[in-house]
């Protein structure tokens, strides 16, 4: 069976080189096209090779429907921590519809997450 990760490292030296804003921005949407990291690209590109096959990244709206993920969980935490607290009551009408719209929207988030929740 083969390790993967640190342990089985190949590439232990590591080169530098200095680019100015506009060069950096510049390689680093070029690699982003190609979908790789940079170093595989500037890697690819100094040795005259071709970047390899891209990686696998999470499309934007994963990234997004992650992140409204966490702040509903904040949200409905702070909700919750201000019942207990008695700052306002669950079974008021607009607090009860806020706990019920947030519970949904992170049904949706889960989904399109293709997850369950």
């Amino acid at each position: 069976m083969t390790s993967s990760g640190s342990d089985t490292r190949q590439r232990q030296t590591t080169l530098t080189a200095r680019f100015n804003d506009q060069e950096a921005e510049a390689i680093r949407q070029i690699a982003d096209r190609a979908g790789v990291p940079v170093a595989s690209y500037l890697r690819a590109a100094a040795l005259n090779r071709s970047p390899g096959r891209a990686i696998r990244r999470p499309t934007v709206n994963h990234e997004t429907a992650a992140r409204l993920l966490g702040n509903l969980g904040r949200i409905a935490q702070t909700l919750r921590a201000a019942a207990e607290a008695g700052q306002l009551d669950p079974a008021e009408p607009t607090v009860a519809a806020a706990l019920r719209d947030i519970a949904e929207m992170r049904t949706v988030c889960f989904e399109a997450l293709g997850r369950e929740p």
